[in-house]
């Protein structure tokens, strides 16, 4: 019930994440950092399998990051000399998103593990 309950405040939480990105300054700093808290709670929340709050979550982190946010938009690539910044931010997305991606797919693969095991029990009851 827990994991439900963190999924859908995390999904929520990622989009409200997407109104602070719209703003110049430092809105779109809390809105960016919303995005990856919002991460991180979606990668709690796909423990054993529920990989479907991790997935919209990342989907609309990218979205956030790529396309709304107002500090690291793909489109100041090209007329803003402040690469650095714009590139740290994208290095702090990357990061905590590929850690995040390798919880989920790791406990995905533990929570299917354990489903395959749960299947064979009950099919040698069933069969005795």
């Amino acid at each position: 019930m827990i994991y439900h309950i963190s999924g859908w405040s995390s999904v929520i939480l990622s989009i409200l994440a997407i109104y602070p990105s719209y703003q110049p300054g430092a809105n779109s700093v809390i809105g960016f950092y919303l995005c990856l808290f919002a991460l991180l709670v979606a990668a709690f929340a796909s423990h054993l399998g529920h990989v479907v709050y991790y997935r919209v979550v990342f989907a609309l982190s990218i979205v956030n990051v790529l396309f709304v946010n107002d500090g690291t938009n793909i489109a100041l690539l090209t007329n803003q000399n402040n690469w650095v910044y714009i590139g740290s931010m994208y290095g702090i997305y990357i990061v905590v998103s590929s850690i995040c991606g390798f919880l989920v797919s790791r406990e995905d693969l533990l929570g299917n593990g354990l489903r395959r095991k749960q299947e064979k029990r009950q099919h040698k009851h069933t069969v005795l």
